[in-house]
C-alpha cells in the first residue's frame, strides 16, 4: 500500500525530471535521435495520462469533496484543475467513470 508520502516523493521526481529535460537543447541532435527521443516523450506522456485517468475513475467512483458541498464530479473537477466543466466532462467520460 503506497502513502502520501510515497506519493509526494515520485511526483516529486517527475517534476524534476521534467524540469531537467526541459532545458535541454535538441537542435544538436541527429534527426535520428530526435525521432526516438520524440518515441520516448510520446510513450512518457501515455504513462502519466493513464494513471491520471485511473485515479480520476477512482475518485468519480466515491463521494464529492466535502468542501463542494455535493457540487457535481463535473463541477468539482473543473474548479479543481481550472478547466471548463465541457473539458471536465470530457475527461470524466475519457477515464471511463461514472460519476456517483
Amino acid at each position: 500500500m503506497s502513502s502520501k508520502k510515497e506519493w509526494i516523493a515520485a511526483l516529486d521526481a517527475v517534476d524534476h525530471a521534467h524540469r531537467a529535460v526541459a532545458g535541454l537543447p535538441f537542435h544538436t541532435l541527429q534527426p535520428a535521435d530526435q525521432r526516438a527521443l520524440l518515441v520516448r516523450l510520446d510513450a512518457l506522456e501515455k504513462l502519466l495520462a493513464t494513471r491520471q485517468r485511473q485515479l480520476l475513475a477512482h475518485m468519480v467512483g466515491g463521494p464529492p469533496p466535502v468542501e463542494f458541498a455535493g457540487a457535481p464530479w463535473a463541477e468539482v473537477l473543473a474548479r479543481r484543475l481550472r478547466i471548463s466543466v465541457g473539458e471536465a466532462k470530457r475527461r470524466i467520460e475519457d477515464a471511463g467513470a461514472v460519476p456517483t
